[in-house]
């Protein structure tokens, strides 16, 4: 017999999370506070229901941008269970050292229990090509001019949006699925299908006068940015966003005004709004990955 999807829904608990993180002084503040609240999100769910992250991953000092990468990777595929939410005002305590700066962190939050009957999806991050295995991004690493595609196939239908987490002051969302133009609220996606996002090419013939390729930029020297995969077998709508003021818009040929520049919410309602959809939807997933942008 089938069981509906869902019918295994976990309940959300709410958790204090705490950890202290002692970041050298090579990373910047932003990257050490993401640390901190990594493992502090990590902690209180393995403590409440379980890990079988060793103690050999756990000890792996997250020295540079690809440690930490790696770190994240292996911390959020063993985990068995998931942040739903952060609720309330994040604590911070921060001291200065001579050689490293300790983050203290303390946050409350909602998390639950993975399902073990939950949906596997193939969701890979692809750089300056769509072949799924060859353009794979290699340490979650792009040089300034680089082109992004995603590559994404679920064994059930469902809905798709993918945002990409700006390093500005604001750390700005821009959702760069569905499409501009569109007229979607979320990417529709099929059992089985293979889906290279962003190539116009392999795009259906409705959506290619969409479709605009994702070129990598960096203001600094290194940009950090965090990539979200949503994906669901239940509809949803995206978080409300507006015409990116960076931008300028471009009209289409059948008249449709789209922005050269991804639509963009700003970070809070963003969270406001990914955090009311995982609530109210125990089959959504949310992939997140961390990756930056350097000048060659």
């Amino acid at each position: 017999m089938a069981v509906p999807f869902g019918a295994m829904a976990a309940d959300v608990v709410t958790v204090t999370a705490r950890a202290a993180y002692y970041a050298p002084l090579t990373m910047t503040p932003f990257q050490a506070r993401q640390e901190a609240i990594q493992r502090a999100q990590l902690d209180a769910i393995s403590r409440r229901f379980g890990s079988s992250l060793s103690q050999t991953s756990i000890s792996m000092q997250a020295e540079g941008i690809n440690a930490r990468d790696d770190f994240y990777a292996i911390g959020q595929s063993d985990v068995k269970g998931e942040w739903v939410e952060t609720i309330g005002d994040t604590i911070w305590k921060v001291t200065p050292g001579d050689h490293e700066t300790l983050y203290e962190v303390t946050l409350k939050g909602r998390i639950r229990e993975i399902p073990s009957n939950r949906i596997d999806v193939d969701s890979r991050i692809l750089f300056n090509g769509t072949d799924r295995d060859h353009n794979r991004l290699r340490g979650g690493s792009f040089n300034r001019g680089d082109y992004m595609y995603i590559y994404f196939t679920a064994p059930v239908d469902g809905y798709l949006a993918i945002y990409l987490g700006d390093d500005d002051p604001a750390m700005t969302m821009q959702c760069l699925l569905p499409y501009d133009g569109s007229g979607q609220g979320s990417f529709r996606v099929e059992a089985g299908k293979e889906y290279k996002l962003f190539s116009r090419d392999d795009a259906p013939a409705e959506l290619r006068p969409y479709v605009r390729r994702i070129k990598m930029n960096c203001r600094k020297s290194v940009d950090i940015n965090q990539i979200y995969v949503i994906f669901s077998p239940r509809p949803f709508t995206k978080a409300a966003d507006s015409r990116s003021r960076r931008g300028e818009g471009a009209r289409m040929a059948d008249g449709t005004e789209v922005d050269l520049m991804p639509r963009e919410a700003d970070f809070a309602s963003f969270q406001r709004w990914l955090g009311k959809a995982r609530r109210n939807d125990p089959d959504m997933q949310v992939i997140k990955t961390v990756v930056t942008v350097s000048a060659p």
